[in-house]
């Protein structure tokens, strides 16, 4: 795991509403699972907010963690996956050779005032994850009607 203070990309610091030169904490961690990389994540964070994280344990549960140190209702997160083939970096850290197929996420989640609170890039070996996902009620609009739910 490495954690610290960095500059905010020009794309990070969109997502947060920030200015490009601004402050971020991020934190780089490779998951396993009976010593096998499973998961590789980096998570950006808002630095003049999050900074204490960086003397804190972070072994467990981001999300707890960001819930209970730092008094935050994690509300939703907005989450886009697409398949990839792993080179370089990733493909060293998992241990696997290039072009070797994965999935990869990229996650916005926002506190219950609608605020970016975290930026979190997943990168999952593809020969041992399945997502599996259930979905809830839809809402349909059409035409700028009113939003109908079906169920």
């Amino acid at each position: 795991m490495k954690k610290g203070n960095e500059d905010a990309t020009e794309y990070v610091a969109k997502n947060f509403i920030l200015l490009p030169s601004s402050k971020v904490v991020v934190v780089r961690r490779l998951r396993t699972g009976n010593v096998i990389p499973l998961v590789y994540e980096e998570s950006y964070l808002p630095g003049e907010k999050f900074k204490p994280i960086l003397d804190m344990d972070l072994t467990g549960s981001m999300y707890k963690l960001i819930s209970e140190q730092f008094n935050t209702v994690l509300s939703r997160c907005e989450q886009s996956i697409r398949a990839v083939n792993f080179n370089g970096k990733i493909a060293r850290l998992f241990k696997l050779p290039k072009n070797t197929a994965g999935l990869y996420m990229e996650s916005i989640t926002y506190n219950d005032n609608h605020v970016p609170i975290e930026l979190l890039y997943s990168y999952y070996r593809g020969d041992k994850y399945i997502f599996e996902i259930e979905l809830g009620s839809y809402q349909i609009k059409e035409n700028n009607l009113p939003l109908l739910t079906v169920k």
